[in-house]
C-alpha cells in the first residue's frame, strides 16, 4: 500500500510539474477596427500560436492604447509607423518588430475640382487627425515640393468627422483612408488628386502599418514573442492562401460585413516576412518595392517617387530607419512631437532575425494579393 501510495504521488507530482512546465502564456494585443491588423483571430480561430493563449483587444483610441502596452494590459499593438515614432518620442516602452502590412491605394488625398496642382494648395485647408499617418503624408507631400506646412490650414478631425466637414463642403482636401474616402468623393466634383498606390508611398513606407511590443516584455520573452509572430506570419500567408475563408474570420472577429474587409484589403497589401527582412535591410530580403504581389495594380510609369527626401533612389532595402528618421524630423519640426526619436531607439529587427534562423521564410513564401477580391 505504502508502496502504491509513493507512486501515486509521484505520478501526481511529475504530472504537476508537466502541467506548469507547459502551461500557456496569456499575452493580450491591441488592434483598432481595421482589416489588415486583423491576422490576429485566423491565429485564434486556427490555433496557430503555440503554447499562447491569444486575446485580440480592439481600442481604437491611440492615448487607450498606448497605455495600455505601457501598464501591461497588452503585451503588443498594431499601429501606424509614424504613431510609433510619436509614441517613443513619449518615451512609451515600447520596440517595432515588424511591419504589418502597406497602403496600397487605401489612402487618398480627396479634393475640390478647382484643385488641380499641389501649389494650389496654399491658403487651402485639409482636414486630417493630428499625428496620425495622414497628418504625415501631407507634411511630406508640402516637404517635398518645398511648401511651407505653415502655408496650409490644418483642421484636426477624425478620419469619419473629416470626411464629413468635406462633403458638407467646410474643407477643401480630405487626406483620410476608405471607407472614408469613399463618402468624401460623393461631393459633386470632388476627385482623388492622388492615392498611396499613385504616389508610391509604398516605396518607403510612408504610409505603413507596424507591430510593436513592450521593450520589457520582450526582454524577458523572446521565445514567446517569437512564437507569437511567427504565428502572426503563418496567419497571413494562409490569408494569402485562403482568402475567401480568410476574410469570413477577419469579418466575423472586427464585427464587419465581408464586403468592407474587400474593400480595405483592395487598398493594402500584406506584407511577409520576406519583405520584412527587406524593410529591415536583413540579407536575403526583399523591399516591397521589388517584390509587389501577383495580381496587384501598378502605379502609372510617370508617377513621383520619394528618394529626394532621403538623398537617394526611390526604391531601397533597409527603408525602415531613414523612414523612421525622417518621420521623427518632420514630426519635431512641425510641432506634433517635443523629442527626436531616433529609429536606433524603436526599431527592433531581432525577432525577424531569429525567425529567419528557424527557417521560417522558406515556409510562408506566399506573395499573393489578398485585395484580388475585392473593387477593382
Amino acid at each position: 500500500m505504502r508502496k502504491l501510495t509513493t507512486a501515486l504521488i509521484s505520478l501526481c507530482a511529475s504530472t504537476a510539474f508537466f502541467t506548469v512546465a507547459h502551461a500557456a502564456e496569456n499575452v493580450s494585443v491591441a488592434i483598432i477596427s481595421f482589416s489588415p491588423y486583423a491576422p490576429w483571430y485566423i491565429v485564434k480561430e486556427k490555433g496557430l500560436a503555440k503554447d499562447i493563449n491569444l486575446d485580440v483587444k480592439i481600442i481604437e483610441g491611440i492615448t487607450e492604447k498606448n497605455a495600455a502596452i505601457t501598464s501591461g494590459q497588452v503585451q503588443c499593438m498594431n499601429n501606424t509607423m509614424d504613431s510609433m515614432v510619436l509614441a517613443r518620442a513619449g518615451d512609451l516602452p515600447i520596440k517595432v518588430v515588424a511591419f504589418s502590412d502597406m497602403s496600397y491605394g487605401l489612402d487618398k488625398m480627396v479634393v475640390t475640382k478647382d484643385i488641380n496642382s499641389i501649389d494650389e494648395f496654399k491658403g487651402k485647408t485639409f482636414g486630417a487627425d493630428f499625428g496620425f499617418l495622414n497628418h504625415m503624408w501631407m507634411l511630406l507631400t508640402l516637404k517635398r515640393a518645398g511648401i511651407d506646412w505653415k502655408e496650409v490650414h490644418h483642421a484636426v478631425m477624425l478620419p469619419q468627422e473629416s470626411a464629413a466637414a468635406f462633403a458638407s463642403g467646410g474643407l477643401d482636401i480630405d487626406v483620410n483612408y476608405d471607407p472614408f474616402a469613399s463618402q468624401s468623393l460623393k461631393r459633386e466634383g470632388a476627385k482623388v488628386f492622388k492615392s498611396s498606390l499613385t504616389d508610391k508611398t509604398w516605396e518607403r513606407g510612408l504610409i505603413s502599418d507596424a507591430i510593436a511590443c513592450n521593450q520589457d516584455w520582450l526582454a524577458k520573452k523572446p521565445e514567446v514573442a517569437k512564437e507569437l509572430m511567427r504565428a502572426w506570419f503563418e496567419a497571413v500567408n494562409w490569408w494569402k492562401e485562403n482568402p475567401e475563408e480568410g476574410n469570413k474570420i477577419v469579418a466575423a472577429g472586427l464585427s464587419w460585413p465581408i464586403p468592407d474587409v474587400k474593400l480595405n484589403q483592395s487598398g493594402a497589401i500584406m506584407l511577409n516576412i520576406n519583405q520584412n527582412m527587406g524593410a529591415f535591410g536583413l540579407p536575403g530580403g526583399k523591399p516591397l518595392c521589388e517584390s509587389l504581389p501577383e495580381g496587384a495594380p501598378r502605379a502609372p510609369k510617370d508617377a513621383k517617387g520619394w528618394g529626394v527626401l532621403f538623398g537617394g533612389p526611390d526604391c531601397v532595402a533597409g527603408y525602415a530607419a531613414p523612414t523612421w528618421d525622417l518621420f521623427s524630423e518632420t514630426y519635431l519640426a512641425a510641432g506634433v512631437a517635443q523629442k527626436n526619436a531616433k529609429s536606433a531607439e524603436g526599431l527592433d529587427s531581432s525577432i525577424i532575425g531569429a525567425l529567419v534562423k528557424d527557417g521560417i521564410p522558406d515556409k510562408y513564401t506566399s506573395n499573393k494579393w489578398i485585395g484580388r477580391l475585392g473593387p477593382q
